[in-house]
């Protein structure tokens, strides 16, 4: 099993509270992910620029989950071509697309990077996270490919 560090962009919100970036590069767009260990499933911003090319097919959302997409109406399905987090990388990766307008409207009003999808915990589970807040890193595993 193979080991890959990313480090952590810890944001600090004005009034209290802290976000957990990471930069990442999604179909050769560098961009910036929020890491949500309490979202059940990560999402990508169907409107950015990484995903621009990406076929998008809608799905009825009739999961009865509490969270993130429990209400959220225009969610789509699609396929990244290629996910690096530092020397991580995803190939042909099925993902959960919608708007993140409203998330983004919020962060460049706080003067955070715009981000281009959370990450959740489907993604830190699979890939078996580690998130060191002492060292500002997070460690993901993957088994290595032959």
């Amino acid at each position: 099993m193979k080991l890959y560090k990313t480090p952590l962009k810890i944001c600090h919100i004005e009034g209290g509270g802290n976000h957990i970036l990471i930069k990442a590069n999604a179909n050769k767009n560098k961009c910036f992910l929020l890491i949500d260990t309490g979202a059940s499933n990560s999402v990508f911003d169907s409107n950015a620029k990484a995903f621009r090319d990406t076929i998008l097919a809608d799905i009825e959302n009739d999961n009865q989950s509490s969270g993130f997409n429990s209400k959220i109406e225009n969610l789509s399905t699609g396929q990244i071509k290629s996910l690096n987090i530092s020397y991580f990388r995803i190939s042909e990766f099925n993902a959960i697309f919608t708007p993140l307008d409203y998330i983004n409207q919020l962060y460049q009003s706080l003067n955070l990077p715009i981000i281009s999808g959370i990450i959740g915990c489907d993604f830190l589970i699979k890939y078996k996270a580690i998130i060191d807040l002492s060292d500002n890193i997070m460690v993901l595993k993957k088994n290595s490919e032959k």
